[in-house]
């Protein structure tokens, strides 16, 4: 995900795409989560025409009440709350990491102006915790930091070094794998045919995991990590490729010869968010590449990951543009489609998910104290976090 710049510029990002395809206006671009930018002209172009959509989810019987956190926040892309009502949020677009207490009062914690802050996991005795980006590439920032109650910052673990030491993706084969040569020769200028995981850390999300350990949702890397408390980091799970079939209608609209018609495009799967469920997994939510408007249907989706093997299931999908992910005490799911417009629930059990909240720009999500926890509008400058109650 490209950093943001910070708020008196033009629009910030939290995309891992950095696409330049003319069919996407350049608010869309900057501002969306996707993949690393050899994937960009491919997952954009291929994109444009493909209706993936899942089925709608059921919307609960009587909507839930909701209660105005905080307002005016700049790119509230990352928040964590604990079961006595403290938030942290992160303004990811002014480089804020903000607490929120339960009177209305906003300290800021952490201040890195064009700088990226996200990731937050919630107070605990050592301090909070939260990623912070800066570029992109194998020089990028990438690290998971703490900063504690006197507002001294440690950096935790250097993701990008583990990234440049292992880069946890870069066997997986993207693209168009078993085209033949001959028709990749064909495509146009720019449009990666067939690729490996390229070195790039772009940490997202975390959480607390079972034995003082930190799960990391890496968006440039394409991986689960999890850091222990001596900041040693190591590979849950390389996250799978994502398939979708060209069909003639793709290819006509991007220009693409006829012999890709019928292949399997297999796109980064981006993941932007990750919790530890009450049976001690992890659940991720991903955004597969490509742009994440409704222009693309909705690819997006939620899975789980067990710790011990890495074995990598899905539990939610069709989602458009899945930028959060939360799971209840009872186990059920939560989502935000950021693009959809709403907060999904899976109950345990439930053959499809309700909505439990229809909102502007839902991006972060979270359970707490018996209440779910929503950033919305978090596009831009006028970002809220919510209080629903369960």
């Amino acid at each position: 995900m490209d950093r943001p710049e910070s708020p008196g510029r033009v629009a910030t990002t939290t995309s891992t795409t950095r696409s330049t395809h003319p069919a996407r206006s350049s608010s869309t671009r900057r501002r969306t989560p996707a993949s690393g930018p050899r994937a960009a002209a491919a997952t954009t172009a291929v994109a444009l025409g493909l209706a993936l959509t899942g089925a709608p989810a059921a919307t609960a019987a009587d909507p839930p009440e909701v209660t105005v956190v905080a307002d005016g926040l700049v790119g509230p892309l990352s928040l964590d709350a604990t079961p006595r009502g403290d938030v942290v949020v992160a303004q990811s677009f002014a480089g804020l990491l903000t607490r929120l207490d339960r009177t209305g009062g906003r300290t800021d914690l952490v201040a890195l102006p064009g700088e990226e802050v996200a990731g937050v996991s919630a107070p605990s005795a050592a301090g909070v915790l939260y990623t912070h980006s800066l570029g992109e590439g194998p020089d990028a920032v990438a690290n998971l930091e703490r900063v504690d109650r006197r507002g001294r910052v440690q950096v935790v673990a250097d993701l990008a070094a583990h990234e440049r030491a292992a880069n946890p993706d870069g066997g997986t084969l993207y693209g168009l794998r078993d085209t033949a040569q001959s028709c990749l020769d064909q495509l146009p200028e720019g449009f990666p045919g067939r690729y490996t995981g390229e070195v790039y850390s772009h940490p997202y999300a975390t959480a607390r995991m079972r034995g003082g350990r930190t799960a990391v949702a890496d968006a440039g890397g394409n991986a689960l990590l999890s850091v222990d408390v001596r900041g040693r980091v190591d590979v849950v799970a390389a996250l799978p490729a994502q398939p979708a079939v060209l069909t003639a209608d793709v290819a006509a609209q991007n220009g693409l010869p006829d012999c890709v018609v019928g292949q399997t495009y297999w796109f980064e799967p981006v993941p932007t968010d990750v919790e530890t469920g009450p049976d001690g997994a992890l659940y991720a939510s991903l955004l597969p590449g490509g742009p994440e408007d409704p222009s693309l249907g909705a690819r997006g989706s939620v899975v789980r990951v067990d710790p011990r093997t890495g074995a990598v299931t899905t539990v939610l999908d069709g989602l458009l543009a899945a930028t959060g992910v939360a799971v209840g005490d009872d186990g059920t799911v939560y989502a935000t489609e950021l693009f959809g417009g709403r907060v999904v629930a899976l109950a345990p059990g439930a053959d499809a998910p309700t909505t439990v909240l229809e909102a502007e720009l839902p991006a972060a999500v979270e359970v707490a104290g018996g209440d779910l926890w929503v950033t919305t509008q978090a596009l831009g400058p006028t970002g809220q976090v919510l209080r629903v109650e369960l």
